[in-house]
């Protein structure tokens, strides 16, 4: 009996060195570790990962587990991997023995039996290593590359750029080469072609996402908090945009393209990053229906559901929390789908499979809404220096437009219908002087400034005249001062007067004096020699003298 445990404990250790795979041996009950890490302590050679992973360099967002259950920053190199990592909008790279691990943004692993446990996220990884993917041991020896791609039940895969790499997936030996991948859900393996490489860019800190437009009902929650979402609200990796009934919104990314996040939608934003091929942006839809415009040469995108994951540059694509995929412009990889393309007019089934594309109410919804959104931000404002004696402004601009207008260090919404927009005074009145006036219209992520100088003036005009009665003749000579008269702006000139006013027994007369000329002599009818006679001077800015004539 001794001899026959001595051969069976031999045996054991034979098999240990041919396959150092994830599964555990029981003997007698007891768990034994796993094979990689047994043939190095039974005296075979060392496999890569039974070094405990160490942070070398940490980018942005990244965070340790700490002993008390609590996150906390933390970048020193050296860093050991005690219990579990996590990034936001981040990158890390991990020491494991002689390889290394690059942890993406939005990403999550841990420690176990000493080696890295990829659990949520994408990761890139340098042979020889060794590490567990969500339980699931998984070995490079030699030289190599790999990457991990983890996104719920979308995606969970392992693909080989470089060299081979091993793991156990349902009891059985599965080896997966280069240009090879392994779905862990089915074990099967199929052909590989990247079409994200995310980790050959520096990571160069957070990007932006900010909402551009809404209709109805739309929340945005952070940490627990929910309130009405604004446009302008920069949406933050961890913040969630929800739209109720008959509500959507729309997300600009830093470079430029939206996602319109259609109604009874919620969207979650992973990470927003600037690297050196653009934006890469990571966003999960859990319920709904988002409408995606992306620009050419504007960076990555990656939309990520609870059904499929997606990967896009250039292009315009409609996506369903369900599964549903359609193509109007471009192309779109469906990672986790053995990289299956869907194309221009194509469409994925919920259920699966790539067929032709069909048109729905929601599509044409977003087609006319797309094409509203295309058309050229118009700002019209009076030509020329105006004379006020309060800020008062008009401006015309497209109907759906924000126009805001900003002087002397404040800022004002004006309000306005079917396109026009108006300022009529602001709270506090600004002192008489001269300022510069910067209106800006706002729509769809689309900019336009335009300014205007402004004379605030609040005082009337400074009038000396004379006038001489000869019979039915009145003849007056005179001279006006006046802020407008000053105003030498030629593209104005014509405004730049002051208005006299005379009244003679009861009809009145009219002139103006322009600036570069204040001087005047007038003469008008005099029905009776002393009939009374009065002058009114008023400016461009309604400020008005009167003289009563002798």
């Amino acid at each position: 009996m001794k001899v026959t445990a001595r051969s069976a404990v031999l045996k054991l250790h034979v098999n240990l060195r041919v396959a150092p795979l994830t599964a555990l041996l029981l003997l007698g009950g007891a768990a034994l570790v796993p094979l990689g890490r047994a043939s190095a302590q039974t005296g075979g050679t060392q496999t890569a990962g039974t070094t405990t992973p160490r942070l070398a360099q940490a980018q942005g967002s990244v965070e340790f587990l700490g002993a008390s259950g609590t996150w906390a920053p933390g970048s020193a190199p050296g860093t050991e991997l005690n219990t579990s990592l996590r990034t936001g909008t981040g990158r890390a790279e991990l020491k494991s023995g002689a390889g290394q691990i690059v942890v993406g943004s939005a990403s999550r692993l841990r420690r176990y039996l000493d080696e890295a446990d990829l659990l949520d996220g994408r990761f890139f990884l340098r042979g020889p290593v060794a590490v567990h993917v969500q339980g699931t041991h998984v070995v490079m020896e030699g030289a190599g590359q790999m990457r991990v791609d983890l996104s719920g039940r979308a995606t969970r895969r392992v693909a080989v750029l470089q060299g081979q790499a091993r793991l156990s997936l349902n009891g059985k030996l599965v080896t997966v080469r280069a240009a090879q991948q392994v779905d862990l859900d089915s074990g099967k393996v199929t052909a590989f072609r990247e079409q994200d490489p995310w980790y050959a860019s520096q990571y160069r800190g957070l990007g932006d996402a900010n909402i551009e437009a809404t209709r109805g009902q739309v929340r945005v929650d952070r940490a627990g908090q929910s309130r009405v979402a604004v446009i302008g609200d920069a949406l933050d990796p961890g913040v969630t945009l929800n739209t109720a009934a008959g509500a959507w919104a729309e997300v600009g990314f830093t470079g430029g393209g939206y996602l319109r996040l259609n109604e009874q939608s919620e969207l979650n934003v992973l990470a927003v990053e600037r690297t050196e091929r653009g934006r890469e942006v990571l966003l999960k839809l859990s319920r709904g229906t988002a409408w995606n415009v992306v620009q050419k040469g504007q960076g990555g995108y990656r939309l990520d559901t609870p059904v499929v994951s997606t990967a896009v540059r250039g292009t315009v694509f409609r996506v369903d929390a369900s599964g549903v995929v359609k193509v109007f412009e471009g192309q779109v990889a469906l990672p986790g789908e053995g990289d299956q393309p869907v194309s221009a007019g194509q469409q994925r089934a919920e259920a699966g499979g790539v067929g032709t594309l069909q048109l729905d109410a929601l599509d044409r919804f977003n087609q006319s809404l797309d094409a509203e959104r295309a058309r050229p931000l118009t700002l019209d404002l009076p030509a020329g220096k105006l004379q006020v004696q309060d800020l008062t402004l008009l401006a015309r601009s497209l109907p759906d437009a924000a126009v805001q207008a900003s002087v002397a260090g404040r800022t004002v919404t004006l309000g306005g219908t079917d396109g026009v927009f108006r300022l009529e005074r602001l709270e506090d009145t600004l002192p008489e002087g001269t300022y510069a006036v910067t209106v800006t219209a706002t729509r769809f992520g689309q900019t336009l400034t335009r300014q205007v100088p402004l004379v605030i003036d609040r005082t009337a005009p400074a009038v000396t005249v004379q006038g001489r009665r000869e019979g039915r003749v009145l003849t007056l000579t005179g001279r006006v001062q006046d802020a407008s008269l000053t105003i030498t702006d030629g593209s104005r000139a014509a405004r730049n007067r002051v208005t006299l006013r005379v009244t003679v027994n009861g009809v009145a007369y009219t002139r103006t004096v322009t600036a570069g000329r204040p001087d005047f002599q007038w003469t008008l009818p005099l029905a009776t020699p002393g009939s009374p006679v009065t002058l009114n001077a008023t400016d461009e800015a309604g400020n008005e003298r009167h003289v009563e004539i002798p």
